[in-house]
Parts: structure tokens; sequence; C-alpha cells
């Protein structure tokens, strides 16, 4: 699976690159991919859900909103009951401090101001629902997708 359709599918949002080691990248890459695959195998994402999400478009089937809940669960961005918990998620963001703080203190921010959105009862709707706005609050910090570029 690419490692960018991972990444946009489970964080959500864009960052760049400048400061990112080549080693951080490949790990966090590695990390991401595992991630996908067992989501994509999980809920059943077709290949045309994953083609809509690495162009950045939000899926239409319920497999692919699915998708993008599994994600943000294994990264703590929701919870298993389909909440968010707004510390839980920055503290999965710890790993991104030493390497580029300002990068850090970005990703709190767009965590911080989606945990805002109104709750929606369907975990894999509201996943949706957080995406958008992480999308949405990422560009408007100035933040892009070429994490693994």
């Amino acid at each position: 699976m690419n490692k960018l359709i991972v990444f946009s599918v489970l964080c959500g949002v864009f960052i760049r690159s400048g400061e990112l080691s080549p080693e951080f990248k490949e790990k966090f890459a590695a990390k991401m991919e595992a991630i996908g695959e067992k989501c994509a195998e999980e809920t059943g994402a077709s290949q045309d859900d994953i083609a809509k999400i690495l162009t950045k478009d939000i899926p239409e089937t319920r497999e692919g909103k699915c998708m993008l809940f599994c994600g943000h669960r294994e990264l703590h961005i929701q919870t298993p009951d389909g909440g968010t918990d707004l510390d839980s998620a920055i503290a999965s963001l710890d790993f991104l401090k030493n390497e580029d703080s300002e990068l850090y203190d970005k990703m709190v921010q767009v965590y911080t101001i989606c945990s805002k959105v109104p709750f929606v009862e369907d975990p894999c709707d509201y996943a949706v629902a957080l995406s958008t706005c992480g999308t949405h609050e990422a560009q408007k910090l100035g933040m892009d997708a070429t994490l693994l570029e």
C-alpha cells in the first residue's frame, strides 16, 4: 500500500517535511503502512475507497469511512467507542516533539480545534467529520502533504 495513502487515511491532515530526518520518515512510514494494511483488511475498504483517500477525497462507502475510523482509533485520535480523547491524541504525538517541535505544536493545534467538532454517533461518520476538519485546519496553518516525499 502506498505510504502516502496510509498517512492521509490515518491522520487526516497534511504536514511538511522540512526538518524531518530521513530515518524518522522511514520509521513513521513503516508504522503508517502497517496500520493502513490492518485497517484496509479490517474494514474491507476497496481500491476505489483508497484511491479517494489518496486524492484527499472522502470515501463514499461505509467501508472507506470506517477505514478512516480504524486509523483514527489506532492513532488514538478516536476512542474505540468512536469519541475523542484529546489528551490521548496529543500524547500520541510525543514521538514528534523532539523531531520537529514546530510541527508538533501545529499538530496539537489541529487536534485541539478538531476535538470540538460536534460528536456524531456513528464512529465512521464522525471520522469523516474529524478528517475534514483536520485537513481544513492543517491547510490554514500552511501544512502540506510532503511528509513522506
